[in-house]
């Protein structure tokens, strides 16, 4: 069963086509203003909705068009995002391990071997863009998508969700590269053997003890 799209979901997808394909965000993206509490309302959301085009709202759309005004804007991020081919599938298989791996690189540059991914954030700073790298596995995404595209570099286009819409053009450093290599083929080697044995852990077998963080246990001082 496939789950409905969140809406940051449907924003972030939203995001990425305005960007990396702006010729199809019009066609694919509709802004409705009708009353879909009244007949005529509720046909015209349906004739919209039969159509293909995915509704989203009119702060939305406002919001992606100037973000991507923004991004057009940066010189470093306008020059990465031209010459390559939006959102083409990869497929490979791990020589270590014999899976069969597939990515999805946002924009993929032939003529350099550049991969580049956009991310938004809420702080795209270096500082703040840095946190995402190791809260979200990022590290491992520049590891993975490497690898099966063959890339030379990968660089990361961060831009904040909130105006002014701020915009910033990251690549990793060696020990970042380092680790996300490792992390990446560690969690190769144990999906492989979690699918040999068809063994699929979660949290540890057995009664453990369970101590309070730290900031808790200060509340009696």
């Amino acid at each position: 069963e496939i789950s409905e799209p969140t809406p940051a979901m449907k924003f972030g997808t939203a995001y990425h086509t305005a960007i990396l394909e702006p010729e199809k965000f019009g066609n694919t993206y509709v802004v409705f203003d009708g009353d879909r509490r009244t007949k005529q309302g509720k046909e015209d959301y349906q004739m919209l909705i039969d159509s293909g085009a995915t509704i989203i709202s009119r702060e939305d759309a406002d919001t992606i068009r100037e973000m991507a005004r923004v991004m057009r804007a940066n010189p470093d991020a306008a020059a990465l995002l031209t010459g390559g081919i939006a959102e083409a599938s990869v497929f490979w298989v791990d020589p270590a391990t014999g899976l069969e791996c597939k990515c999805r690189p946002d924009y993929y540059r032939e003529s350099d071997l550049t991969i580049v991914d956009l991310k938004t954030a809420e702080d795209a700073s270096p500082a703040g863009f840095a946190r995402s790298v190791a809260n979200y596995g990022y590290h491992r995404q520049d590891a993975h998508y490497s690898d099966g595209a063959q890339a030379e570099r990968f660089v990361f286009i961060a831009q904040e969700k909130r105006p002014p819409y701020a915009v910033a053009v990251y690549e990793l450093d060696e020990t970042a590269k380092k680790t996300g290599l490792a992390l990446r083929n560690r969690d190769l080697q144990v999906y492989a053997s979690c699918a040999e044995f068809n063994l699929w852990p979660g949290y540890p077998e057995g009664i453990q003890t369970l101590s309070l963080p730290k900031w808790a246990t200060q509340e009696t001082e």
